[in-house]
């Protein structure tokens, strides 16, 4: 399976952010918000997003260039299907700490599972 993330995997027309931020399903944890909705593709589509007023060019940049890395790593082991929007407020940019949120929301929103358990299939609406 192919580990980089390539341009079909990226989620980047409006009309479907937009679908995925009004219809989707949304967890958040201190410092990230996750909004998810299913795509009907055999595969999950990624976009990270900072609020307003997130530093500098060169912060943004860095925490996104992050994250990105981080969904890359991790995707093989994330259920396929979905429109993953992932939102960031301003904290730490560590790679660490920044794969232990991005973790902790897949797992809280039943796309990542817990080691030893099988894939949960989720039912999105939309």
């Amino acid at each position: 399976m192919r580990r980089n993330l390539t341009k079909p995997e990226r989620l980047g027309k409006l009309s479907d952010i937009k679908r995925t931020f009004a219809s989707g399903k949304r967890y958040s944890i201190p410092g990230a918000k996750l909004v998810f909705i299913a795509n009907n593709l055999g595969f999950s589509r990624f976009m990270v997003t900072l609020v307003k007023g997130y530093g500098n060019s060169i912060q943004r940049n860095r925490a996104k260039r992050i994250a990105r890395e981080v969904y890359r790593l991790n995707k093989h082991r994330i259920t396929p299907g979905f429109d993953i929007v992932v939102v960031f407020f301003p904290n730490q940019d560590q790679f660490t700490s920044r794969e232990r949120q991005m973790i902790k929301l897949f797992r809280r929103a039943g796309l990542y599972p817990i080691k030893g358990e099988q894939r949960n299939q989720h039912e999105a609406t939309g």
